[in-house]
């Protein structure tokens, strides 16, 4: 694989990514446009409230609202029509034939620094590795994967090296990354595209 094809996938991947921002202070993560360019998927952790600002690829600041949640999921619906047909959606990669040290890319907005991209490799899909529990959520399938997040990932694609996402990025647990597989978003958008 080339890194002039890794890059193009990169930047078609970041146009479908936008910034969830909440309250006064700012914080937040990402959102992915998904089945819609005024629906976004994102972390159930990153919108507590039910009114957010999404930040589009091109700058544009408008009001979003949540519409859906699954918290034992960790996975939320905003609905931004303030966000027109400008930001495309994102397409749907497939985890569980992913071979192990395959290519993945993440990208948010990690301590504020917008549509950064981090490469990494594909570990697994499943329950995570016993001693890692995470309060009875560690035997729900999680995609696993060696890369780089921090605060501001969250809600943002975890995609393969063609810029389909495979999971929603979550969380961080003993140095590896964690996203919700896409089949569980792809449920909590049914009836809404």
């Amino acid at each position: 694989m080339s890194v002039a094809f890794l890059s193009t996938s990169v930047d078609l991947l970041r146009a479908s990514v936008v910034q969830i921002i909440e309250g006064r202070r700012g914080s937040g993560g990402a959102g992915i446009a998904w089945g819609r360019p005024d629906l976004f998927v994102t972390s159930a952790h990153v919108v507590s409230r039910p009114r957010v600002t999404v930040v589009t690829p091109d700058g544009r600041a408008v009001s979003g609202a949540v519409i859906r949640r699954d918290s034992p999921r960790d996975l939320a619906v905003v609905h931004a029509p303030g966000a027109g047909d400008e930001v495309p959606v994102a397409h749907a990669g497939v985890p569980h034939i992913m071979r192990p040290g395959s290519l993945v890319v993440a990208v948010g907005h990690p301590f504020g620094m917008v549509d950064a991209v981090s490469v990494g490799v594909f570990q697994a899909v499943g329950p995570l590795p016993r001693g890692l529990g995470l309060n009875g959520k560690g035997s729900l399938p999680w995609v696993q994967a060696d890369v780089r997040l921090a605060p501001g990932n969250s809600g943002g694609p975890l995609a393969d090296a063609e810029g389909r996402v495979i999971g929603v990025a979550a969380m961080v647990v003993s140095g590896l990354a964690l996203a919700v597989p896409v089949t569980d978003v792809e449920r909590l958008f049914s009836g809404l595209v």
